[in-house]
């Protein structure tokens, strides 16, 4: 069995320290606040294709708004607390929810948008809308 080095003895003290002091205070740690998930947004096929990274997220934790111009995704992952009888060493798993917004270059048939997810990626497809031709109004006299 190997001695701790001076520099371990230390860096355990410094870390129990800092543990004690968020868990006195019943403040959270920085890395358990929720992140917002990368997108990306292109063309495709003639429709808009929105994908999130969405790791461990169930479908069911997820929701999608639509409007004309704006998709804006949810979602929620399940805020699991701290085990005390266990002796965490580093805690990165992010909880907690999300909102993301994404405003669209054209407006989109709401009634068109259409989601799935696979392997931890969301890809919401969304139609543009087309174009309504102007049309001239008659003026009627009385």
């Amino acid at each position: 069995m190997a001695l701790p080095t001076v520099r371990t003895a230390i860096r355990g003290d410094i870390d129990s320290l800092f543990d004690r002091f968020w868990s006195d205070w019943n403040l959270p740690l920085a890395f358990e606040y929720p992140s917002t998930p990368s997108l990306d947004l292109y063309e495709k096929d003639g429709a808009f294709c929105l994908e999130l990274a969405v790791p461990g997220y169930r479908s069911e934790d997820i929701e999608i708004e639509a409007n004309s111009g704006v998709i804006t995704v949810s979602g929620k992952y399940e805020q699991k607390t701290a085990d005390k009888e266990l002796n965490y060493h580093r805690r990165e798993i992010r909880r907690g929810g999300f909102t993301r917004s994404v405003a669209l270059p054209q407006e989109i048939d709401p009634g068109s948008v259409t989601a799935k997810v696979e392997h931890g990626i969301l890809t919401v497809t969304a139609t543009p809308m087309k174009p309504v031709a102007n049309r001239k109004i008659a003026i009627t006299n009385g």
